[in-house]
């Protein structure tokens, strides 16, 4: 096998692997009660993040009541998804310290040094360093957008109340 299918046979196993890893966490959150995490259409959601101050004050109390709802569902949903990424990140940060556990000792320099070292002598390593790099980009990216969706949300709740005691 040339170097490039056994790269390409590397990269599909880390990524079937945390594959592995979703289905399991899909089953658990099932077992628990939730539905099936699935990416979906948020359009009129969007819309709602992006009104301006004008275009909430002309909505009416029932229209506040409906954005708050929509609002906590994708805040709910922006949750899961920070979770899921949270925990392929720890799933990988494990995964390769038992891969390179001793190895990383052949090395010079700072632990992460040596660790770093140890992931670019291993093609699998490298893979998994990558698959992680990639959760932790999007982990990230949605680092606290679940609790500021929320925040929305409250704020139109607290919307609707003022208008109803008008």
């Amino acid at each position: 096998m040339d170097s490039e299918n056994k790269e390409q046979v590397e990269k599909n196993l880390a990524l079937q692997r945390m594959q592995g890893l979703d289905s399991a966490l899909d089953e658990y959150e099932q077992s628990v009660g939730l539905s099936v995490f699935q990416d979906m259409a948020w359009e009129d959601t969007k819309k709602l993040l992006n009104l301006h101050r004008a275009e909430m004050e002309a909505m009416t109390p029932q229209q506040c009541g409906e954005a708050a709802l929509m609002l906590g569902g994708f805040s709910f949903y922006i949750q899961r998804a920070y979770n899921r990424e949270t925990a392929r990140v720890k799933w990988a940060d494990s995964n390769l310290k038992k891969m390179l556990a001793g190895q990383e000792s052949q090395f010079r320099g700072s632990w992460d040094s040596q660790f770093y070292q140890a992931v670019n002598q291993d093609e699998y390593a490298k893979k998994m360093l990558k698959l992680r790099d990639y959760a932790k980009q999007r982990e990230l990216r949605l680092t606290y957008l679940g609790t500021s969706i929320k925040n929305m949300s409250d704020l139109f709740v607290n919307l609707q109340r003022a208008k109803g005691m008008k």
